[in-house]
């Protein structure tokens, strides 16, 4: 199947190199079975070429997607709160499906509609702005959806950088060069990581030891605590990448939570219709 995105077949064409080349970057004692056995299955189906419609993969769909019963309760609170509309625009790359905005002749997704309700409650709880974080470190980026969102409501330049397994920077660069252009994206295969500034730097989980930054904010959403503790204990080892700000979503009751808790997050529930799920923000 091919996309009527004019870059996908090129950019789709060069993921397998892309992939090959951070291969190697792994850190198995950071991953847990689960995750890497549909990293292993993920990577299989998506070479050589990955199809148009990689988000139905079960790896990202079954994992990654929010439902349409979402779009009830989040999208009255993200319109709200948005200075325009046009951020809830949905990108065709991946052929996800959509819905239509009431009022506008815009289309979006449930997972765009999440990922900018995760954003807004976090300003909501803090104070904080997200245009006001200079250096954003995502653990776990999933398929780059939150950090495509991310750089949109920041409507800066700011310097970006998304953690997780070989196989899911690849798709990474692949679906943010789409989105973003490829000119914004840079994925890192080799130590050090000395993340560039103003772009979306993509880091193979395997480099992390040989990464060099100083974050303002820390994000990860469903994917610091489904890792393995000896990763947990390093990123609470770099004081979270050096981040003064935190935003993070988990099931309410998981041990991990306590870790941060005790250095100063606070816990704020989701919503009802996401009944036992909670932020941790600071």
């Amino acid at each position: 199947m091919s996309s009527d995105h004019p870059a996908w077949d090129d950019l789709a064409g060069r993921f397998a190199g892309r992939l090959q080349a951070v291969r190697s970057c792994a850190n198995p004692g950071y991953v847990r079975p689960d995750w890497a056995e549909r990293n292993e299955q993920l990577a299989r189906d998506l070479l050589p070429v990955p199809p148009a419609d990689f988000l139905c993969h079960p790896a990202i769909a079954y994992q990654m997607l929010m439902g349409e019963r979402v779009v009830p309760h989040e999208l009255p609170y993200v319109r709200e709160r948005l200075s325009d509309d046009a951020l809830l625009a949905e990108d065709p790359v991946g052929t996800p499906s959509t819905v239509p905005v009431p009022g506008t002749a815009i289309r979006t997704s449930p997972n765009t509609v999440h990922q900018l309700y995760h954003l807004l409650r976090y300003e909501e709880a803090t104070g904080r702005r997200v245009r006001d974080a200079a250096t954003i470190v995502e653990w776990g980026g999933g398929f780059g959806s939150l950090m495509r969102m991310l750089v949109r409501m920041h409507g800066g330049d700011p310097t970006c950088i998304i953690i997780d397994t070989p196989v899911f920077t690849a798709l990474q660069w692949l679906y943010l060069s789409a989105v973003l252009g490829e000119d914004r994206v840079v994925l890192h295969h080799r130590g050090p990581v000395r993340p560039e500034a103003g772009r979306v730097n993509v880091v193979p989980i395997g480099l992390v030891a040989d990464l060099d930054v100083d974050a303002d904010l820390f994000i990860s959403n469903w994917a610091l605590n489904e890792s393995m503790p000896a990763a947990q204990r390093e990123v609470v080892a770099r004081r979270w990448f050096g981040a003064q700000s935190l935003l993070l979503a988990m099931h309410a009751g998981d041990p991990f939570a306590a870790v941060a808790l005790d250095d100063g997050a606070r816990a704020v529930l989701l919503g009802d219709f996401m009944p036992g799920q909670q932020y941790l923000v600071r």
